[in-house]
Order: C-alpha cells, then sequence, then structure tokens
C-alpha cells in the first residue's frame, strides 16, 4: 500500500447540501449577490474563483481562462431561469509566486454568504505541526471548509481511500451549522464534518433546476461524515473516492446516478482540490461553529484532524 499522509484540522465550502432529506438545494433564496462581474478572459493568466448561489452554495476553485468563461454562462443562464436561485463569480487574476497548496480554513463571510480563507497572520490560519493541522473556531463565524491544492494528495485519486482521524477540544458546550442544515433539513443541529473535493475539468450534462455545467465538478461524501456533538470528541471518517455510491454533487444527484456518472468518472481522475467541508446531516457545507459558554472565550475550541490517503 501507498499511503499519502497529511493531517488536516477540519473545518468549506461552503454551500448546502442535501441527502438524507433527499434534496439539496433548500427551496428559500439566501441574500447573495446577483450578477457576474465583468471577467478578464487573458489566456496567459490562470484565476482563483469564488462561486456563491443564493442557493446556499459557496466554492473556491483554480481554473484556467477557458473553464472561467464557461463558468461564467453557467452563471448568466442560472439568473436568467427564473427560478429564483441567482449566483455570482469573483474572480482574481493569480501570480504564481503568491499561489500556496498549504491547508487553508475558509469562513462564510456574513455580509454575502460567500467564503472568505484564512490566510493572513492576524485571521488566525490553519496551522500543520509534523501530521496535524488544527485551527480555532471563532465566536460568530460559521467554517465551510478546511481543503488543500497539494500535489501529492490530488490528481487522480480514483483507487484511492480517504481517512481523517478527527478530534476537537476546548469549552465549547456544542456546535450548530445554519439554515436549517441539520436534522431532517428543520435543525441547526447536529453539525457535521465529511469529505470534499473539487475537479474543475469534470462540466457534465446538467442535471436538476436550475441548469448548470457546473454541478458535476463539487463533490461531497454521503456515507463518511462526524457529527460534532460536544467540545471534546474524537472519531474517525474514511471514504472510497472511487465508489460512486458514497458521493453526490452540488444538486444532490447521487455519483451512481446515470446522468452525472460519467463526470464523477472524470472528476475522480483529476481532482484539483481535496479536504474537509461543514454542515450538517442535511445539508452539507452551510458551514459549522461553536456554541461557547456565557463566559466569553478564548480559550477557543479546538479542531484537529489527521488526513491520509492510501492506494494499492
Amino acid at each position: 500500500m501507498q499511503t499519502r499522509h497529511l493531517a488536516v484540522l477540519l473545518l468549506p465550502v461552503i454551500g448546502y447540501w442535501v441527502a438524507a432529506c433527499g434534496r439539496d438545494v433548500p427551496t428559500e433564496a439566501r441574500p447573495g449577490r446577483m450578477a457576474t462581474d465583468a471577467i478578464s478572459t487573458d489566456l496567459s493568466q490562470s484565476y482563483q474563483v469564488i462561486l456563491s448561489c443564493t442557493d446556499g452554495h459557496s466554492v473556491v476553485l483554480w481554473v484556467d481562462a477557458a473553464t472561467l468563461t464557461s463558468l461564467a454562462a453557467d452563471v448568466d443562464a442560472i439568473n436568467a431561469s427564473g427560478t429564483g436561485v441567482t449566483c455570482r463569480l469573483d474572480s482574481t487574476a493569480l501570480d504564481p509566486s503568491s499561489q500556496t497548496t498549504a491547508w487553508t480554513v475558509y469562513d462564510y463571510n456574513p455580509s454575502n454568504n460567500a467564503l472568505a480563507p484564512r490566510n493572513a497572520p492576524n485571521k488566525m490560519p490553519a496551522t500543520t505541526m509534523i501530521s496535524t493541522t488544527t485551527f480555532d473556531f471563532l465566536p460568530g463565524k460559521f467554517t465551510a471548509l478546511l481543503t488543500t491544492t497539494e500535489r501529492s494528495l490530488t490528481g487522480d485519486l480514483s483507487t484511492t481511500m480517504l481517512r481523517d482521524e478527527i478530534s476537537v477540544s476546548g469549552p465549547a458546550t456544542t456546535f450548530m451549522t445554519q439554515h436549517n442544515g441539520g436534522a431532517n433539513c428543520s435543525s441547526n443541529i447536529p453539525a457535521a464534518v465529511r469529505f470534499y473535493f473539487v475537479s474543475p475539468s469534470a462540466s457534465g450534462s446538467t442535471v436538476g433546476t436550475p441548469p448548470a455545467g457546473f454541478y458535476t465538478q463539487f463533490w461531497w461524501s454521503n456515507r463518511a461524515s462526524l457529527e460534532l456533538l460536544n467540545g471534546t470528541q474524537s472519531g474517525t471518517i474514511i471514504a472510497n473516492v472511487g465508489d460512486p455510491s458514497e458521493w453526490s454533487d452540488w444538486n444532490g444527484q447521487p455519483a451512481s446516478s446515470p446522468g452525472v456518472m460519467a463526470a464523477f468518472q472524470k472528476a475522480i481522475h483529476n481532482v484539483q482540490t481535496v479536504g474537509l467541508s461543514f454542515g450538517g446531516i442535511c445539508f452539507f457545507e452551510t458551514g459549522v461553529t461553536a456554541e461557547y459558554p456565557s463566559d466569553k472565550p478564548p480559550p477557543y475550541e479546538v479542531f484537529s484532524s489527521t488526513f491520509s490517503e492510501e492506494t494499492p
């Protein structure tokens, strides 16, 4: 067995994800930005993109100019669909020297429900020591993702088993998600964490309403998740990347569905980003926050995880 190993303290990305309730796009729209920006398509550039929709999803990915143009067309189609769901793209041309493959924590920005990375020392980013990555749950913040683009952990993961040993410790009394992402799509508890990966090359045929070719670029583990119930607990989650029965896409379509199977196969051979997503049992990426006792922290609740990959 070859083992890819890296510790992760789990945290985004991102939106609502439905599994247990049989629906993955909530019926209510949340406030969000409504239109695409004017986007440069300089072929010499690559871009960091934050894609945010009022169905509760917000994701981060890195794309070339052609993929960015395709995403913009998908967003325009959604915004013109009349379904009540709208999306917005924010893109930044990347300086290759500034890019990092380190584990990054993303929190929801309360002003627009998009994601904001903790990528500066004063934002309390994730830290890695030896094989363990940790971060603090900040009061009033809903943490959505902890992800990496590290080459040794991405690429062709079609025969890979993901494993994460997770623990939380600190003064929190419990954890909660938001937008009724917990039990039965009607509560903010329990909160949960699960695996997540991105593959920008895996645009598939549109399944669901509103239409979007980008649904199949984003995948969450259905079976492998850990409920966060109190301030001191631990557990392990394991997922087989190549088993389509264990994954679903942005629109809640099982990877085993004929309509998305081809795109899923493309995705697992071309993974760009991998890591963990925070949300609930019903919606997979509504974010998670720690509930503290009346005496305000610090100390903060610490989330810690050891992430590893095994292939034959």
